[in-house]
């Protein structure tokens, strides 16, 4: 059978996504006749296989294995990767390279690298907690519990804060939560709403929702399920107030920057600060712009709230604005040394807890860009 890489990679992603059609899951069980290959795909199943091949990848030599799969197809289809450019699909290309140059020469010697590029890792659980009264508690891995001056007890764990008390709050007590460049955090508020907090990004919420509405205020990117409630939920932000009852939906509102609000489930009403009100239903996304006009449009809600799962997902996404996204993980600065990189477009899904490197390797082979690590500044150029 001939070695078709670039079709026994999309058979292997479809499986990866249950989405082999019968007539697929025929050709994938012809492509296991392969010993090799059936080695690949069971060896992809594995999560610590996936883990360790993305740490090793930059210690061999893979320019000759991919130099022999552009003379083993048109340079023209290798564009076709972006397509494709899941972390599976990551994984599988370079599982495939590194078979592939080992079936077709009898030198199973890797070559290690001239120097080793430094690794960007992406964000973690972090955070800043300050409390009502005046404390600062920095959060990272390890679990914390914090005793409060009014009996109230914090608590910190696999990345989440909650709250609990045996006495009711008289008052309304605030704590803000900020979490920095390349991190993320979550809290369970006291009505049971949950909030994701995106990197670079700012919560400040009451410890008890004691009046008669639930309002929270938001500086950066959340994901909130608001717990239903008959008082309103409202998210204040500088472009205007989302109003809900009990919902799903997620707020991008860095300072300086086009705001959007996506709605997953349920129905919001958004309030601009000029009083314009406009009412959200599941699929639909208001975005503010810096103008200050308000538009309403449908999108695919994954594109902006993909990355609570674990996923980047990009749609004719600019190089500019994925980049954006990724400084705040990653806690990198990205200089474009060539402007017109900024506008190339590129569509596809990325594991955000992959390294940035897994990415940058892709623009290199993918669009005739070079890059360069210098620390936690990422060089990008023709």
């Amino acid at each position: 059978m001939r070695l078709d890489l670039y079709r026994v990679i999309e058979l292997f992603r479809k499986s990866f996504s249950n989405s082999l059609s019968d007539r697929e899951k025929e050709e994938l069980d012809d492509i296991f006749q392969n010993d090799y290959l059936d080695e690949v795909y069971e060896q992809l199943s594995d999560d610590r296989f996936i883990e360790m091949k993305f740490r090793e990848f930059d210690g061999y030599e893979y320019k000759p294995a991919f130099e022999k799969l552009i003379r083993y197809h048109r340079r023209s289809i290798v564009r076709k990767w972006i397509a494709w450019s899941t972390s599976v699909a990551a994984v599988i290309i370079f599982v495939l390279l590194f078979v592939y140059s080992n079936f077709q020469s009898t030198n199973n010697q890797c070559t290690p690298l001239a120097f080793q590029e430094r690794i960007i890792l992406p964000g973690s659980k972090s955070a800043v907690l300050k409390l009502a009264d005046g404390r600062v508690v920095t959060m990272g891995e390890q679990p914390l519990e914090i005793v409060t001056d009014k009996g109230g007890v914090v608590k910190y764990d696999k990345g989440q804060l909650s709250y609990s008390s045996e006495e009711p709050f008289a008052e309304e007590l605030f704590n803000e939560l900020e979490v920095p460049r390349g991190g993320e955090c979550q809290v369970l508020l006291d009505d049971g709403t949950k909030v994701w907090l995106n990197a670079d990004s700012r919560l400040k919420y009451p410890i008890v929702f004691n009046g008669v509405e639930r309002k929270v205020i938001l500086s950066g990117e959340a994901y909130f399920e608001v717990k239903k409630n008959a008082r309103p939920f409202i998210v204040s932000t500088d472009a205007g107030d989302i109003i809900v009852l009990g919902t799903a939906f997620g707020i991008r509102a860095y300072p300086e920057e086009v705001d959007y609000t996506t709605l997953v489930s349920g129905k919001v009403s958004f309030q601009s600060k000029n009083n314009q009100k406009i009412i959200l239903s599941p699929g639909e996304q208001i975005v503010v712009h810096a103008s200050g006009e308000v538009e309403k449009r449908e999108v695919n809600v994954e594109e902006y709230i993909g990355w609570k799962s674990g996923l980047f997902v990009f749609k004719n996404k600019t190089l500019e604005t994925i980049m954006n996204m990724f400084e705040r993980w990653y806690n990198v600065e990205v200089i474009f040394q060539n402007d017109e990189l900024r506008s190339l477009k590129f569509t596809g899904d990325l594991e955000r807890y992959d390294s940035i490197n897994t990415f940058l390797h892709l623009l290199e082979r993918l669009n005739e860009m070079k890059y360069e690590i210098k620390g936690n500044t990422i060089l990008l150029f023709k």
